[in-house]
């Protein structure tokens, strides 16, 4: 008998390391931060007060607005991202559709690029190309970002677009491992605020 239960113990502190690695992965990171955001929203507008709820009303809610999304920047310059910041912005806008919120594409551009190694391309970031330089929104995903040696947190909150108001937020954070530190500097300036020593969750 006690063989065994050393078996067990021995067997879950074996797992307890992936379920820390499979918590700080960013799309865990940002359906975190995205179900904080639509707690907040559900009960500024749609009464949510208990976990009884209409589903109906909390749907019809959600269909009414409109995000845009944008992406984070660096808290210390805010003429800084990364590409980690802008696949959380990514993620979060995910699990947001996916919940039944509408989003605004903000990189459209006018037409379809064509590229032989590239593929046929529609989004851009030239502003010249961009098939509109306005947008129609009920409220606009942004946020800041830190980089410490070991971790990334994340501050993401939704700005109403008229009053500037922060509607709802939420945070969270995204271990530095050896598969996030690349993108932790951005490819296209080579610059980015990147630990000097690269940590992995054990």
């Amino acid at each position: 008998m006690k063989r065994f239960i050393f078996m067990v113990l021995l067997f879950a502190s074996l797992l307890i390391p992936l379920s820390a690695a499979a918590a700080g992965t960013v799309p865990i990171a940002a359906d975190g931060i995205a179900r904080q955001i639509d707690s907040q929203l559900m009960m500024r507008y749609a009464g949510d007060n208990s976990i009884f709820a209409d589903r109906k009303h909390q749907a019809a809610v959600r269909a009414r607005i409109v995000i845009m999304g944008t992406s984070p920047a660096n808290i210390n310059n805010f003429e800084e991202s990364s590409p980690l910041a802008r696949q959380m912005t990514e993620e979060i806008s995910r699990w947001l559709i996916n919940a039944g919120y509408r989003f605004q594409e903000l990189r459209k551009g006018r037409y379809i690029r064509f590229d032989k190694r590239t593929g046929e391309l529609l989004l851009t970031r030239d502003v010249g190309k961009l098939a509109t330089t306005t947008g129609v929104s009920h409220a606009v995903l942004a946020g800041t970002y830190v980089v410490s040696g070991e971790q990334v947190r994340f501050s993401m909150r939704l700005i109403h677009t008229t009053s500037n108001e922060v509607l709802a937020m939420g945070t969270g954070t995204v271990p530095i491992t050896n598969d996030v530190l690349p993108l932790l500097q951005d490819p296209v300036k080579g610059e980015g605020n990147v630990p000097t020593v690269s940590t992995r969750l054990k």
